[in-house]
């Protein structure tokens, strides 16, 4: 390890003030350097190789087990790969251009990897050994505070036992966790005095995500009031410059909103809302969860950090954002959102114990004693808090490894996959948890994206058309909630899809070849579907108060139903399967599907709407709503006698705004009124 120039000149310092000089100078490195320390050394590469090797081979079989998701694993496989391949910026996982969600620039770093082995194994593999790295700038800082080499290797142990490591670890695939050991890096470079090393862990960090800024703000501040005023203060500089760049230049050019999380109902509008209000920040820090997430924190470190609160002080903006956000998923340690926070409670640490042992008279022996306490206490917060702790690991490992070569969920997978069209242009969807299998496409939905929005977009905005152009499917019906089962229910039902094999819970379908229709036409006239009820819907660019003519506008989207409804809502509307129309006001829909009659009594209609509404039974009008209204009380339509055989009904109906709803629904004599489904016959 490179080493600094002393800082001190003149006359030897007698022996025990010598060692206190030198273990408080944060300039002055220990003289043979960690690298040359021989066992400590050594036995800390062992014990980072040993980790790599361990969470990787857990991660992997994670995966080929099916056990990580379209969120995260998925959005940033397919992400890393359109930039090795040069397909853009679009993640059609996520619905958002990649770096409109986050700046995840260090990806650019992470897709040549791509060119050689285009695997999510790739990117399991570099995150574990990323997040080990971080015990290397550590063990050095501990090092050269304390001099002495057992101390690093010691709480480079104990940065690997970390169970807020290990989870985070645990946890998908992110790219952001490698700025972890850039941070530590950058600390320990800054300790140094080394600017080539901390500029270039400085920036490395600093393009893993836009609130990496926050934290590399505080870090700047240690520098300057600590080390180098000039340093520091171009740091300050470039993270107000670099903050303002990511959150008013690049996020707003590329999902048109900016940083949208501070709205519509995201983990940050509670706090944004309520930012003035000193009683939240009270609330925040006072919940059960929030003490509970401190506790896990300080406790593997001893709460040692607390000696040197202006480097600690580094990890304050990340548990700020954290605690305000007041998400179980952020106030924990069990996910990721610690990656900003460790390396600086980490450092802190190793800094106290040489600060320490400085000042005792038993300096020596309380550096030892301190840095085996940490060691031991990261051993029993792993036991009890890690995900993967040491005993566990081999048995969970091999588990995971038998079910993967036993259960033949994988050969299964790839037998119905191999349905799936080989062009990776051609769009298709899947269930979350097939799409981190799939993402190597250019255009892979999570059903029932594209047919109704769900974790797409900001607001669920863009996906008009693109159901249209999704050539297959393979989903795990296990995967999908009622509204997702639905929505299949209905593609299949109405002969949109058809299965072309089925195996458990899975299957793949492909989306029929009919013969196009053309949609520019009166709508009310089209000829119906062979099978269920076709639905179109048309957004109008000025406000919408009557059923006005419609010939010759193409529709903005066409669905599939089995019925003419829309459920009662003030949010998007949708098909009663839930499929998306494309908004929630100034919408037009027309329904057109075929019944068959029994000819044998009459029949009546009802119909209620919110807004306006009409009925047409073979090309003449059987109730009418139109205008602004409120969803009241049904009008029904005088009795029908319809010939045996097939019969067209159409349903013409616009939203304006507010609530919305559509009830249509027919009775024989004596029946009770039943909704107008496509699978109920007429008298």
């Amino acid at each position: 390890m490179e080493s600094a120039p002393p800082t001190n000149s003149g006359p030897c310092p007698p022996a025990r003030e010598g060692v206190r000089q030198r273990l408080l100078s944060p300039a002055e490195p220990a003289s043979s350097g960690f690298f040359r320390a021989g066992a400590p050394s050594s036995l800390l590469a062992a014990l980072i190789l040993l980790y790599v090797i361990v969470f990787t081979a857990h991660s992997l079989y994670t995966f080929l087990n099916f056990g990580f998701s379209a969120y995260d694993a998925g959005i940033h496989d397919q992400a890393i790969w359109k930039l090795a391949t040069g397909r853009g910026l679009f993640n059609t996982v996520r619905g958002l251009n990649v770096w409109g969600d986050h700046c995840w620039f260090v990806m650019l770093f992470m897709a040549p990897l791509y060119w050689l082995a285009p695997h999510m194994g790739t990117l399991l593999g570099l995150q574990s050994a990323a997040l080990a790295a971080g015990a290397i700038p550590l063990a050095a800082l501990t090092h050269r505070r304390t001099g002495n080499p057992w101390a690093g290797a010691l709480m480079g142990a104990a940065w690997l036992l970390s169970p807020a490591l290990q989870n985070m670890n645990l946890e998908n695939f992110h790219p952001e966790v490698v700025a972890a050991p850039f941070l530590l890096w950058a600390i320990e470079r800054a300790d140094a005095r080394r600017w080539g090393g901390y500029w270039t862990a400085f920036g490395l960090a600093l393009i893993c995500k836009e609130d990496m800024a926050l934290t590399l703000f505080a870090l700047s501040a240690w520098v300057f009031l600590r080390h180098s005023r000039r340093h520091g203060a171009i740091g300050l500089a470039l993270c107000v410059l670099w903050f303002a760049l990511c959150m008013k230049v690049v996020l707003p050019a590329l999902n048109e909103r900016g940083f949208f999380r501070f709205s519509g109902g995201y983990w940050f509008s509670g706090f944004w809302e309520r930012k003035w209000d000193p009683a939240f920040y009270r609330e925040c820090l006072s919940s059960p969860q929030a003490a509970q997430y401190l506790l896990k924190l300080g406790v593997p470190l001893l709460f040692l950090s607390l000696l040197c609160p202006l480097l600690a002080a580094i990890a304050l903006p990340g548990l700020f954002v954290n605690l305000v956000s007041r998400n179980p998923y952020l106030v924990s340690i069990d996910f990721h959102y610690t990656y900003q926070i460790l390396p600086p409670l980490f450092a802190a640490a190793a800094c106290a114990i040489g600060w320490t042992g400085a000042r005792l008279p038993w300096g020596r022996l309380a550096v030892w004693v301190l840095a085996a306490g940490v060691a031991a206490a990261s051993w029993q917060a792993n036991a009890r808090w890690s995900h993967l702790p040491p005993g566990r690991a081999l048995g969970d490992i091999q588990r995971l490894k038998r079910h993967y070569e036993g259960s033949g969920a994988m050969p299964r997978f790839r037998r119905l996959a191999a349905h799936l069209p080989h062009d990776r242009d051609v769009p298709i969807a899947a269930s979350h948890n097939l799409v981190p299998h799939l993402t190597h496409r250019n255009e892979i939905y999570m059903f029932p994206n594209p047919w109704k929005p769900e974790y797409w977009g900001i607001d669920g905005e863009g996906l008009e058309g693109r159901s249209a152009r999704v050539a297959a499917l393979i989903v795990d019906r296990f995967a999908l909630d009622d509204t997702g089962r639905g929505i299949l229910q209905t593609l299949l039902a109405t002969g949109e899809f058809e299965v072309v094999e089925e195996s458990g819970p899975i299957l793949a379908a492909r989306r029929r070849l009919r013969p196009p229709t053309d949609l520019t036409g009166d709508p009310l006239r089209l000829p119906p579907p062979e099978k269920g009820v076709r639905v179109l819907a048309y957004r109008h660019p000025v406000a919408l108060t009557s059923l006005t003519p419609l010939g010759g506008v193409p529709p903005t989207i066409e669905a599939q139903s089995l019925r003419i409804a829309l459920p009662q809502t003030f949010d998007r509307l949708r098909t009663f399967e839930g499929m998306d129309l494309g908004g929630k006001r100034n919408i037009r829909v027309v329904f057109c599907g075929r019944w068959i009659a029994e000819g044998q009594d009459e029949v009546r209609f009802r119909m209620a709407s919110d807004d306006g509404s009409r009925l047409y039974v073979d090309g003449a009008a059987v109730l009418s709503l139109d205008g602004i209204r409120a969803l009241g009380a049904p009008l029904q339509s005088a009795p029908l006698r319809l010939a045996p055989g097939p019969h067209t009904i159409v349903a013409d109906y616009f939203q304006a705004g507010g609530e919305a709803g559509l009830i249509v629904e027919f009775a024989g004599p004596g029946q009770p009124f039943r909704p107008l489904d496509t699978t109920f016959p007429l008298p």
